[in-house]
């Protein structure tokens, strides 16, 4: 492997003998509770020996295509650098932990500092991968760990792992050997491929070399090749990429009583630069946020008012808390920081005002703090003189939240503490009624989940089409509950037992398979897993048809009996 002379500038330290401590393989799913963004990027451990080939480990997928090539077959990640993180970015350190930056393996003592391109190293008993490149980090990492700047804070520190490709395939576990074999390049760190992709970007006589280096992957080749006849190359849509980061700072600046149940809270963006184009909501605006210890909790909520700038939320602390609206209620102080994400807009949103094709009826049907849902709704349809109608269902009159923001001429109140109970058959028309005047009934509904399954009961009863229904759901204490079901994993055959009152997820969670979720009631797909064999009563909207035939939501779907999952 040759000698090292003192004084060398270049010459980089030989690695000692390492081991595997961690081995991890992904499959591609929604990413990031973006609309069209996947990634493959949330790796699951694996125990036992993994049959390594050209192209990767068995079950290991890569989503974009650059990815997919020899060259990347492996990513390593130096778990050190974890430590650094939390440094740098602590009021995001709970993100920080083995398999956050997707790789596949990790060991205790290689670093982009003494590993050189086109190292050679065994792993395992018989396999023998070779050093290739520096991880490009690339504008999913700021989704990743929900920071904007992410990817361009990695280009700057270094900190961004590395490949390998296989020159000999073999099996390979966690616990096996890595052991350098030979190397090729001793005066080209990976640490100071860095200094020139990014910092010294114009040495001629560096890239020159770099341009034809024995052993580096061809992507780097190529771009070096390039960077000779046209210049330096433009980073910014590989650092920026085309999707938003969703998750920002917010303070609350306003928490205030409006029912003994039900509190108002203001919040205001940390952030002074908010794209205009993100500024406003769409027509059924809702925020998430994630807040509590560690940010473990996540739940969605109405808009009442306001854009991205500053917002009014009404939340009601829930009888049954799984701990959200607690913490809101109890914890959330003004002054206090959380993160927030615009919530997506509606895919097949019911028919609006715009749509003319005669005469309509809006009937909202609402419970409780489901008020709010609706309440930019109503405002608009009041401009307009639309006719509609409120029939909104509370324990008294002085929980009824957010009463005066509604028009008491079509505003039917129907407290428990009086005796009036709500009906649903009652008030829900056939979808095109012709009994008085002809019209076509436009039916909205909010509130808890005994309230919105009788709604959703009536309508199709009815024959309701999807666009003259419109639903909101946020999820509460029942959320991804119902009847206990098993699902075996197919990679392990672990069997685990999901109890009534948890979700899949949650199962998944505390058994150690770090399954990535977002929106928590079935609306953005993040916590999809493939479902192998057996029978699934699907919730949420995320998956298409087509989708549910193989996959699963495990934040609200359930298996039936026993089910077999890839995850």
């Amino acid at each position: 492997m040759g000698s090292q002379v003192p004084g060398d500038l270049y010459l980089a330290p030989l690695p000692p003998k390492d081991v595997v401590v961690s081995l991890r393989t992904g499959k591609i799913r929604p990413f990031g509770g973006v609309k069209g963004l996947f990634s493959a990027i949330n790796k699951q451990p694996r125990q036992g020996k993994i049959q390594l080939t050209l192209n990767g480990f068995a079950g290991d997928e890569r989503q974009y295509v650059m990815h997919k090539r020899p060259d990347n077959a492996i990513h390593q990640y130096d778990p050190r650098h974890y430590d650094e993180w939390k440094k740098i970015l602590s009021d995001r350190g709970h993100k920080f932990k083995v398999g956050a930056f997707g790789e596949n393996i990790s060991s205790m003592h290689l670093s982009e500092g003494n590993l050189c391109v086109g190292d050679k190293f065994r792993l395992g008993p018989d396999a023998i991968v070779q050093v290739t490149m520096l991880r490009q980090p690339c504008y999913k990492l700021n989704h990743r760990f929900e920071y904007k700047k992410m990817s361009s804070l990695i280009q700057s520190t270094g900190f961004t792992g590395w490949y390998y490709r296989v020159i000999k395939p073999g099996e390979v576990q966690e616990g096996d050997q890595i052991e350098l074999i030979e190397r090729i390049n001793p005066h080209w760190s990976l640490k100071r491929l860095h200094h020139i992709l990014y910092t010294d970007t114009n040495n001629m006589e560096a890239i020159v070399e770099l341009s034809q280096l024995e052993g580096l992957s061809k992507e780097f080749i190529d771009l070096f090749q390039k960077r000779l006849s046209t210049g330096t190359e433009n980073m910014n849509g590989r650092l920026m990429g085309d999707f938003a980061v969703p998750w920002q700072l917010y303070k609350l600046v306003e928490k205030t009583r409006l029912t003994p149940r039900a509190q108002r809270f203001v919040f205001k963006s940390e952030d002074s630069s908010i794209d205009p184009g993100d500024l406003q909501f769409g027509r059924f605006p809702h925020v998430r946020l994630r807040f509590g210890p560690d940010a473990k909790f996540t739940r969605a909520y109405s808009v009442v008012s306001g854009d991205m700038r500053s917002f009014e939320l009404g939340i009601a602390k829930d009888d049954n808390s799984r701990g959200g609206s607690l913490f809101l209620h109890d914890s959330l102080k003004v002054g206090d920081v959380l993160e927030v994400a615009k919530g997506h807009n509606v895919v097949l949103p019911i028919l609006n005002s715009e749509q003319e094709d005669g005469p309509r009826r809006h009937i909202f049907i609402l419970g409780g703090i489901g008020v709010t849902a609706f309440i930019g709704e109503i405002k608009a349809l009041e401009k307009k003189s639309a006719d509609f109608e409120i029939h909104y269902a509370v324990r008294s009159r002085e929980e009824a939240a957010y009463l005066n923001l509604l028009p008491a001429e079509r505003t039917t109140v129907y407290a428990k503490s009086e005796g009036r109970r709500l009906d649903v058959a009652s008030l829900i028309p056939s979808p095109n009624d012709c009994i008085d005047d002809c019209f076509k009934a436009l039916v909205y509904c909010c509130g808890p989940s005994s309230l919105l399954t009788a709604c959703r009961d009536m309508t199709t009863k009815l024959g309701y089409p999807r666009s003259q229904t419109h639903f909101e759901e946020f999820g509460g204490a029942e959320t991804g509950t119902g009847d206990p079901f098993e699902a075996k994993i197919k990679a392990t055959g672990q069997v685990l037992s999901v109890p009534r009152e948890k979700s899949l997820l949650e199962v998944l969670n505390e058994a150690g398979f770090e399954i990535d979720s977002s929106c928590l009631v079935g609306n953005c797909g993040t916590c999809m897993v493939d479902v192998c064999k057996g029978s699934v009563a699907h919730q949420g909207t995320a998956l298409e048809e087509g989708q549910k035939e193989s996959s699963m939501l495990s934040c609200v779907s359930r298996g039936q009996g026993r089910i077999v999952i890839d995850c």
